[in-house]
């Protein structure tokens, strides 16, 4: 497989892992990834869907990176903005058809959701941001930050920042702010880097040619 194709399929396959994560964390009900948290938050005081509000946002933010980070714009980037909030949709609808109602959920089974679902989110960030073929417009704004500040302020601290941010707005607007948010706000940054560190720079070097 050369790398170009295994790129393709790294960006494809994250930013569909990243959708299913994204409805296990709903399912947990505790709480979402900060971006999501926003959204979701936003979306229900709007009394609009979860996946065409969060494109509206992406588009937006698309305009900055657009103007401040353009190098983090690629075919990945419009793949996670329209695809990532209605995957979602459609994983929260038919992992309630499996397995009912979230608050009908044992605390038990709440809690394996949670732990799978952040691990999920982190590994499939790393996945298509190591792809190198667009990030989301949100991810880029780390990125960005880290490239504004001449790397005094590193990805993983900026990533905390923004994602402490949205937790903010989201919990403004109404949207769960539970254990997983708060985990998502503090380690995502970090387990992204150490997931594209330790599994995916390996990958593309052990099997692209």
């Amino acid at each position: 497989m050369n790398t170009k194709t295994m790129k393709i399929i790294m960006m494809l396959l994250g930013n569909l892992l990243m959708g299913i994560a994204v409805a296990i964390l709903r399912m947990s009900r505790f709480g979402t990834d900060p971006f999501t948290c926003m959204n979701l938050g936003v979306s229900g005081f709007l009394n609009i869907s979860f996946g065409t509000y969060q494109l509206l946002v992406n588009i937006i933010f698309f305009i900055f990176v657009l103007w401040k980070g353009r190098s983090c714009i690629g075919a990945g980037t419009i793949v996670n903005m329209a695809g990532i909030g209605y995957i979602a949709d459609f994983g929260v609808f038919v992992l309630t058809k499996c397995l009912g109602q979230p608050e009908m959920l044992s605390m038990q089974i709440r809690i394996l959701l949670m732990i799978f679902a952040v691990t999920m989110c982190s590994f499939a960030a790393a996945m298509y941001m190591e792809a190198d073929m667009g990030i989301a417009p949100y991810d880029a704004f780390g990125v960005i930050i880290e490239k504004i500040s001449n790397r005094k302020i590193p990805f993983k601290v900026a990533r905390v920042l923004t994602d402490v941010i949205c937790v903010a707005i989201g919990f403004s607007f109404g949207s769960i702010v539970g254990v997983a948010t708060v985990i998502t706000a503090f380690c995502m940054g970090p387990l992204i880097e150490v997931f594209r560190v330790q599994c995916m720079e390996k990958l593309v070097i052990k099997y692209g040619n």
